[in-house]
């Protein structure tokens, strides 16, 4: 078969059906479906034993509970395909959006990755549509330039891109961590020929409570900050991207925020998250010559000043006393 759609399956129950029916009216074809159920304490391995009686296209795995990382990694050891797309257990994917993508990869087989739109936050408030110009970008390092000048890492989500199978031969997602997208997917990037920038289909991320990736926590966190920061030294140091570095720098110090409020990290692991900054500054000439709006300008000046370990306290704190 040309696709190997990898559905993660844990605490779904709610919405798994929703999601397996949307892959299975699917009107491209040539697909397996492989439900990796990863130790969900629902019924969910149920549901998923249903589904592979009833469709031979549906292939099911049963595995402890490890996490996202090691839910996709299983799917990654056994899928067929010569093309590989993720799917999480509680979204769906609009009917022919496999049809027309695969048969732009059909037709161009030096693509390595193709990424697709996205309903962020589908059926909620915030919901918003990411969309893209059909347009190919070619070449290893003008990809990853291109990748961060879009700040394409803004959605480097796994599931709204179809990968070139071997692009995981020597790749898989770090293993007891959250947040991992943001680590694998720019490497992805880095280290293809050929990414292609599709303006057919849809996928429908739900903004739900529960599911494999929803998790709170000072170690939750510090996987976003760390893997930020991994970035921004990246496009800083060996792209000499200075202006998107620093754009990045200022997510990170966002993460780095959010860690001094988690009340599970102690004093040790919070000094810990600061000296992985060390040494990174923006003057204040730097910061308010930056494009981004003023009102952040304004938030970041505390920084310019005094350091990330003044600014994140303060903002933390201010942020407790308007709570």
């Amino acid at each position: 078969m040309k696709l190997s759609i990898i559905v993660p399956v844990y605490k779904v129950r709610r919405h798994l059906q929703n999601c397996i029916e949307s892959i299975l009216l699917q009107t491209y074809t040539d697909f397996e479906l492989i439900l990796v159920d990863d130790g969900s304490p629902d019924n969910c391995g149920a549901i998923c034993e249903r589904y592979a009686q009833e469709c031979d296209k549906v292939k099911v795995i049963h595995k402890k509970n490890g996490g996202l990382s090691s839910a996709r990694n299983a799917g990654l050891a056994v899928a067929q395909g010569e093309y590989i797309t993720f799917v999480d257990g509680d979204d769906t994917v609009a009917s022919g959006t496999y049809y027309h993508n695969m048969r732009i990869l059909q037709s161009n087989p030096d693509i390595d990755i193709l990424e697709f739109p996205v309903n962020v936050h589908y059926e909620s408030p915030d919901s918003h549509l990411l969309t893209f110009n059909a347009e190919k970008v070619t070449g290893n390092r003008e990809i990853f330039i291109d990748y961060i000048k879009r700040k394409a890492y803004e959605h480097c989500y796994a599931w709204n891109k179809i990968y070139r199978a071997d692009m995981f031969l020597f790749t898989r997602y770090p293993e007891g961590e959250v947040y991992e997208d943001l680590f694998v997917t720019p490497s992805l990037y880095e280290n293809c020929g050929s990414v292609y920038y599709s303006d057919g289909g849809i996928y429908y991320y739900y903004a739900h409570n529960d599911g494999i990736t929803r998790s709170y926590s000072f170690a939750s966190q510090y996987c976003l900050y760390k893997n930020k920061v991994i970035l921004y030294k990246k496009v800083r140091d060996e792209y000499n991207l200075i202006p998107e570095a620093n754009e990045i720098l200022l997510s990170a110090l966002d993460s780095l925020t959010d860690l001094m409020r988690c009340s599970d990290g102690g004093k040790e692991e919070k000094n810990a998250a600061f000296d992985l900054l060390k040494g990174a500054r923006i003057d204040l000439k730097t910061l308010f010559n930056m494009d981004i709006p003023f009102s952040r300008k304004l938030k970041f000046v505390t920084y310019s000043l005094f350091g990330a370990k003044f600014h994140c306290k303060l903002i933390a704190m201010m942020h407790k006393k308007l709570c």
